[in-house]
């Protein structure tokens, strides 16, 4: 199915409105920042998923990945990160992923790490989360994956 998928874009601003309302119908708390590199996968002039890439100070959070419920499961998220290697790697990259995604992201260059290890600027964001009750994992990307950078 990869072969099929178009490769991922960068938004640029004059898209930002399509990605803002891509996010309120599937994914309201992921709210785009035209501030972050946004990158979503369009076929057809239709979004199928979009990731926000968090530019902090010392690194960067991959957050508010999605996919259109009508087009989970074929690869879409995972044609995504593999298409986004350069930019995880150009800053520490991290994500706090939900439980039941873990597995996804450590077969797509994440590795799951203890809180601890997280940089400051993220160690206090991921107690408020999990706090609040939601399931979240935190994890790091390594270029070290054997996925990593491979664009299938």
């Amino acid at each position: 199915m990869s072969s099929l998928i178009p490769p991922p874009i960068r938004v640029e601003s004059l898209w930002f409105p399509l990605v803002k309302k891509f996010y309120q119908a599937h994914y309201p708390s992921g709210k785009p920042n035209k501030a972050d590199p946004i990158w979503v996968i369009k076929q057809q002039g239709r979004i199928l998923s979009a990731v926000r890439l968090k530019q902090l100070d010392q690194c960067q959070l991959l957050t508010a990945m999605v996919t259109e419920p009508d087009h989970r499961g074929l690869g879409i998220a995972r044609h995504l990160l593999r298409h986004l290697h350069d930019s995880l790697v150009e800053r520490p990259c991290y994500c706090f992923a939900l439980s039941h995604l873990e597995h996804f992201y450590q077969d797509n260059g994440f590795q799951t790490i203890e809180s601890a290890q997280l940089p400051d600027e993220l160690s206090g964001r991921l107690t408020a989360y999990v706090a609040q009750g939601r399931p979240l994992i935190a994890m790091r990307y390594t270029s070290q994956h054997k996925y990593a950078g491979k664009q299938k």
